[in-house]
């Protein structure tokens, strides 16, 4: 069967460590025709110099600031269309570890179905090898919350078998070109979280599927790119406001004061009581300052292509 060219793109931010080890498993991979492109996004711990010096193979670009998570892989992506024009393009998140069949898995769907637009792997917990972190999922469509399968589960019946899901985890996807093309980039509206939960809700409004492949496993080493009390200031702040971006996006607009009621009482109220009860008031202030500008301010470049 014919290997595509397929571009791997990882971003990297600080994370010079956590990187080596994904970059050094993916060196074990049994797919041949590939490129990784590393895209950094405005590190300050030299981690393009260290690396470069030990992964010669790999195709670096280095940005002047950190993009986010959707600002880093869309410049990746352009990057990788221009210069290599692939058949694939896999987003796969720094901190993560591969088996070595991975890649060949995630193809092989592409093959026996041309609705799809997008493969996910079986992703386990990087220190707890048997359990999983994600198997796909689902999405609500009246409040944007994903669920998972299997999280925090080891494998089930419903985690073993290759079926058609509704959420695909940025962590680690493959897309193919046409996907690119009919779906476009990611939203930068969002930064970071929330846009795979985006990008998964406009393949399935396009017609396409996308499909989880329990045979392609990927470990996950979770949460590594926000560290420390503003890391998580930031988490709480995003996460709030990109559910409220999220579904003035893609909710009917008679529906979204019903979100807005259900939201408040399932996330900002009950999360903020427990933040005040441990006493971490900047992770409140952090989630009303996400409900603020969820709500307030204009939702620039809320559309179906950026």
């Amino acid at each position: 069967m014919k290997e595509f060219n397929v571009c791997i793109i990882i971003l990297n931010w600080n994370g010079y460590e956590v990187t080596r080890e994904c970059l050094l498993s993916l060196q074990k991979i049994s797919y041949t025709n590939y490129t990784i492109i590393l895209v950094d996004n405005g590190s300050s711990d030299n981690s393009v110099e260290k690396l470069s010096s030990e992964f010669t193979q790999i195709d670096y670009l280095s940005l002047d600031k950190n993009y986010g998570f959707t600002g880093g892989n869309n410049k990746g992506i352009v990057y990788a269309i221009n210069k290599y024009n692939p058949d694939y393009f896999l987003l796969l998140n720094n901190d993560t570890v591969v088996k070595s069949d991975f890649l060949d898995q995630l193809i092989l769907p592409f093959h026996e179905n041309g609705k799809i637009f997008a493969t996910v792997p079986k992703i386990y917990f990087f220190d707890k090898k048997d359990v999983i972190w994600c198997a796909g999922g689902e999405i609500s469509k009246l409040t944007g919350i994903v669920t998972e399968y299997g999280k925090n589960q080891k494998d089930t019946d419903k985690t073993s078998y290759q079926r058609e899901i509704g959420f695909m985890s940025g962590c680690a996807v493959l897309l193919n070109a046409m996907t690119i093309k009919e779906i476009g980039l990611l939203d930068e509206m969002f930064f970071a979280y929330s846009e795979d939960t985006d990008y998964s809700l406009r393949i399935l409004k396009s017609g396409h599927s996308i499909v989880y492949v329990p045979d392609s496993i990927v470990y996950h080493k979770v949460s590594r790119s926000f560290v420390g009390q503003a890391g998580i200031r930031s988490q709480f702040y995003l996460a709030t406001r990109n559910f409220i971006l999220l579904q003035r996006k893609h909710l009917p607009k008679f529906l979204f004061p019903v979100f807005i009621f259900v939201f408040l009482f399932r996330w900002v109220i009950y999360i903020s009581l427990k933040l005040a009860f441990m006493g971490h008031f900047m992770g409140w202030k952090a989630i009303c300052k996400g409900m603020y500008d969820g709500l307030c301010k204009p939702g620039s470049n809320i559309t179906n292509k950026t």
